[in-house]
């Protein structure tokens, strides 16, 4: 509504009067917003990241219609402290049971989890900096036994970096002719996209199956998760056709199968959370994996009669 008589109005007032109109409007779109949103919410839903969300709606708009707010940089400095401020409340949240028996990405996931828990913004740039911790070689794996997987899933990362070069020396020359600016933009996305999957695929190589005090089960960064020894409620090899069962390596035929006591959140692509229980998984040597794993949980298995 302030929006709308900010415009019948800016042609009939002074120029000295328009900013004063422009920030009234501005103050409606953000303050009075978040106000509004956090009155009709009930107390429980009410979170800092739907308020900090509203405002970001808030001025986006008044960037989009109102050119007079963009050179305002006191109003991106207050969200960016409202940014801040959110990820220092989310911060302080107490971490989900069994958080600290995690480690590494599927950790920093959860732990991101609690700035942004209704969106998975957190998640997502705890997953997207792992992408780029793997191209440059600091991201280190879990202990313990790993179990390979020739699943063939890096072929498609490794045809996405030839069909973006191909496409992106031709296009490149054909946008400079026109606009250099433009063509340089285009050539930064198309070598930030191939890095980006450079990263996947050193990704796959490091990251698979491990068996350590935990059972880790990650296919490079589509999927990360671990789920104690104790949970496991049955080890079979090959891979029913049945539903609720969560394929970890869809470009391969399974030919291991486990089954959960309890729900196990696993995280995929982006980072977002999958509540399963059951995987299906490839491994080179099935036989191998499933001593391996019958051994380690009779170690953890209670003896009858022990006190």
């Amino acid at each position: 509504m302030t929006v709308a008589l900010v415009f019948l109005l800016a042609g009939r007032v002074p120029p000295e009067v328009r900013p004063w109109l422009v920030g009234l409007a501005l103050f409606d779109l953000t303050v009075s917003a978040a106000l509004i949103a956090s009155r009709t919410r009930l107390r429980g839903e009410r979170h800092p990241e739907a308020l900090a969300w509203v405002l970001v709606r808030g001025v986006l708009v008044a960037w989009l219609l109102l050119p007079l707010s963009r050179g305002w940089w006191p109003v991106a400095a207050a969200l960016g402290l409202v940014g801040l401020g959110v990820v220092a409340f989310g911060l302080t949240r107490p971490l989900p049971a069994g958080a600290a028996r995690l480690e590494g990405l599927e950790r920093r996931i959860v732990s991101w989890s609690r700035v942004t828990p209704r969106s998975g913004l957190g998640a997502w740039l705890a997953w997207e900096a792992a992408v780029w911790a793997h191209l440059l070689g600091r991201a280190r794996g879990p202990s313990g036994t790993a179990f390979r997987s020739s699943t063939g899933a890096g072929a498609a990362f490794t045809l996405l970096i030839f069909l973006s070069v191909l496409e992106a020396v031709p296009v490149h020359f054909l946008l400079a002719a026109r606009d250099e600016r433009a063509a340089l933009v285009h050539l930064l996305v198309n070598v930030l996209g191939a890095l980006w999957c450079a990263g996947q695929l050193r990704a796959l190589r490091a990251r698979g199956v491990v068996l350590g005090e935990r059972l880790h089960l990650n296919a490079g960064l589509l999927w990360t998760g671990s789920v104690a020894l104790s949970d496991l409620a049955q080890v079979q090899a090959g891979a029913p056709s049945e539903a609720g069962v969560l394929p970890l390596h869809r470009q391969a035929r399974a030919n291991v199968t486990l089954r959960f006591a309890r729900p196990v959140t696993l995280y995929g692509f982006l980072g977002r959370p999958q509540v399963t229980g059951a995987v299906s998984l490839s491994v080179d040597d099935p036989r191998a994996f499933i001593d391996a794993l019958d051994a380690a949980r009779a170690g953890f298995r209670p003896v009858p009669g022990s006190a």
